[in-house]
């Protein structure tokens, strides 16, 4: 049985979840808006790679936001409408997704700083 306690617990980190995630998605943007302007008239071939690398990296990273923010909403509209039901290991999976996703972008930022410091 799960508590009042664990229950709001449960249901205030799905929330911070989603409100870091779109602090991530605006980081994401801000990014973008870097490659574009350091991207004009780069020649070099292994620059150019970089940038479209980037520019994938970035769109590919704004799509794993959107499902997993999806996913999150999806477990939080199950634990309102089942409070009793067992949500740990759900929430628990949820969590590792959440853990991956943030390291993931976080390396992406400053791969990508590495780049654009190497290449200006």
């Amino acid at each position: 049985m799960v508590t009042e306690a664990q229950f709001k617990s449960l249901l205030d980190e799905c929330q911070q979840w989603i409100d870091n995630l779109a602090q991530q998605k605006e980081k994401l943007n801000g990014l973008r808006n870097e490659l574009y302007l350091f991207a004009p008239g780069k020649t070099d071939h292994d620059v150019q790679v970089g940038i479209e690398h980037y520019h994938n990296q970035f769109h590919i990273q704004q799509i794993n936001i959107h499902d997993l923010k999806h996913e999150i909403r999806y477990h939080l509209a199950e634990a309102k409408h089942h409070p009793d039901f067992g949500h740990r290991i759900p929430h628990h999976n949820l969590l590792l997704k959440y853990d991956t996703l943030m390291k993931d972008l976080q390396t992406l930022d400053q791969d990508f700083h590495h780049f654009i410091k190497n290449n200006a």
